[in-house]
Order: C-alpha cells, then sequence, then structure tokens
C-alpha cells in the first residue's frame, strides 16, 4: 500500500531570500534520506512561507526493502579442524551474523578458500523508520545560524513547531523542546489542494 507523508517545520520569520533555497535543500536530504534507508516513492512536493518549510511524500512505500549481504569469515583452513569438524572460530562468526554453520558456503580469494555467509536484513515498517528524520532536520544548514534560549543547537531561525504524518498517523520528531504537533496547522490532509497562509 503506498502512503503519503507530511513534514512541516514552523520557524520564527525568516529571510525571504532564504525560503527557497532552505526549502529546496529540505526535499534533497527527504529524498537522499529515503533511498539511503532503501524506502521507495513517487513524488516530493514542497510548499513553503517565510515561516514554514514543508515537504509532503506521496506514493510511500509501507516499509524499507529487505537486503541480503554476502559476509566474509574466517579462512576454510581456520573454520574447519583436523577431522572436518566446524571450529569455535566458524561457530562464533555464524552466530554473529544471526546465521548456523549449515548457512555456510566456501569460496576462494587470492588462492584461499574463506567462509561466507548470506546475512539477510528484513527491512523496518515506514513508521519506524520516519522518526529518524530528525537527524535531517537538524544538519540542515543556512548562510545564518542562531542559537536560542539556552540551547547550543543552531539553526537558522527558532524552530517553534514541527508536524510529522504518515496519512492520519503522528510520528514522533521532537527537537530540543519542540514536540511535534498530531495536526497540520495551515491545510487540508493529503490528495487535497493545500494552502499556505
Amino acid at each position: 500500500m503506498a502512503h503519503s507523508y507530511l513534514l512541516e517545520i514552523g520557524l520564527e520569520e525568516i529571510p525571504a531570500h532564504v525560503v527557497t533555497p532552505s526549502i529546496d535543500q529540505l526535499k534533497k536530504r527527504v529524498n537522499d534520506f529515503l533511498t539511503e534507508n532503501r524506502v521507495s516513492f513517487e513524488t516530493i512536493t514542497t510548499f513553503s512561507t517565510p515561516r514554514r518549510l514543508t515537504v509532503l511524500v506521496e506514493g510511500l512505500a509501507d516499509r524499507q526493502e529487505d537486503i541480503e549481504k554476502e559476509v566474509k569469515g574466517p579462512a576454510k583452513k581456520i573454520a574447519l579442524d583436523e577431522n572436518g569438524n566446524w571450529s569455535k572460530a566458524a561457530i562464533g562468526f555464524t552466530r554473529g551474523q544471526g546465521a548456523t554453520t549449515d548457512d555456510i558456503t566456501f569460496k576462494e580469494l587470492k588462492g584461499t578458500e574463506y567462509v561466507y555467509v548470506t546475512k539477510k536484513t528484513t527491512g523496518q515498517a515506514i513508521a519506524d523508520v520516519l522518526p529518524n528524520l530528525k537527524a535531517v532536520i537538524e544538519k540542515m544548514n543556512f548562510p545564518t545560524m542562531m542559537k536560542w534560549a539556552n540551547f547550543s543547537f543552531k539553526y537558522i531561525r527558532p524552530i517553534r513547531w514541527i508536524v510529522s504524518l504518515l496519512e492520519i498517523k503522528y510520528i514522533p520528531i521532537n527537537i530540543l523542546d519542540v514536540q511535534g504537533r498530531k495536526c497540520f496547522s495551515s491545510a487540508p490532509l493529503f490528495r487535497k489542494p493545500v494552502t499556505i497562509r
């Protein structure tokens, strides 16, 4: 099932000339985050004013893609003892990869045979991936940065709210003392025209 996800960063008013590069940066960072986290999507639409940077991601997958990775272990001569039994090194290696000795294959590399296992990683549900967008927000950079209150964190202006919604489900993203909101402050939600006031 494809989903829609809305992320809005509410700010004290930023200079008008910074709005477009800031929303472009947010779009790119969200795009890169989803790609790096193996989450497919169809489109990212942006909305912005001097007080809001908003992205709407549509066609978002239910979960990350599963991955399989071949992992190299000890050399065959270390993995097997003189009687052909698995050594502690081989057993420990497979256990560390979430596998068993039944999963072992041997492959030659530069004239030496090594133990290999295929490590399978099941993708997380999208609702468990999206809270990590907090780092995307925090790592944005701007021509001028400022601190506020007693925080050492710097941003273009103080963050006043964050909206983070997967369809109608609230996805928690909290930065400093700003708690994510459970509703979008200024527009109808998803697949409808969005009006920013």
